[in-house]
């Protein structure tokens, strides 16, 4: 799998794999989705729109957060 080079995504799934944690934990899944979202957004032509990213990125976020007990903010 390629990957985006995002600190968040990156730190989730060395989380994960830590924790071992099984492929369908949503730190895994919400991880995967913001790299797919990451890739498509900055991709040339772009085929993820900025809703999507930004959505993606939320997402993610709060399952981190979730997991770990960082503030969300």
């Amino acid at each position: 799998m390629n990957w985006a080079n995002t600190k968040l995504a990156e730190e989730m799934i060395a989380k994960a794999d830590a924790d071992g944690l099984p492929n369908d934990h949503v730190l895994r899944t919400t991880a995967f989705y913001f790299n797919e979202a990451c890739l498509g957004y900055f991709s040339d032509p772009q085929t993820c729109d900025m809703r999507r990213f930004i959505g993606c990125w939320a997402r993610a976020r709060r399952a981190w957060c979730n997991y770990t007990g960082e503030d969300l903010v």
